[in-house]
């Protein structure tokens, strides 16, 4: 199995990197299309998923983490569409943060939070993290870690577009 953004499907086969990356991909799109329809369908995805009871506390927390991400990103993240069975680069980053928080995983959370996250607002942003990982959590839905070393290699890796 690849870990966490390689090309197989089996990562976001497990329900909690689903929440975490679908959840992701379609709290931004409500962001960027002006739109409460992608936002609606975050709800219905963790409604049929957790139940209204445990959807209500988790898209609470997803919403939190998703804006406080977007305000201190030190650029736009790129999202692929939802229902993509591969992870972007960027989404690597994010569903790392949330897997690290869950671990006790500090310095994946670190390397995470710095490709994404001026120093300045990773406080912020590790704080969001955590809640939306304890609430994930709290509820059974527990990500699988990612190491470190995985996380590194992938922000090592030039992103698409850029020029070095």
């Amino acid at each position: 199995m690849t870990l966490p953004c390689g090309n197989r499907v089996s990562y976001l086969e497990r329900v909690p990197e689903r929440l975490v990356v679908e959840g992701f991909r379609r709290w931004m799109a409500g962001y960027d299309h002006s739109s409460i329809e992608p936002w609606e369908l975050a709800w219905n995805l963790y409604a049929s998923e957790l139940g209204l009871a445990d959807a209500r506390r988790a898209i609470a927390e997803l919403s939190f983490w998703v804006r406080t991400v977007r305000y201190w990103a030190d650029r736009p993240i790129a999202c692929f569409p939802y229902g993509c069975q591969r992870l972007c680069r960027e989404e690597c980053f994010v569903a790392s943060m949330i897997a690290a928080v869950q671990n006790g995983d500090q310095a994946c959370l670190e390397v995470a939070l710095a490709q994404l996250i001026p120093a300045e607002g990773r406080p912020a942003a590790s704080a969001a993290a955590q809640g939306f990982g304890a609430a994930l959590a709290d509820i059974g839905q527990r990500l699988m870690p990612v190491p470190v070393k995985v996380v590194e290699d992938i922000a090592r890796r030039p992103a698409p577009g850029r020029y070095h």
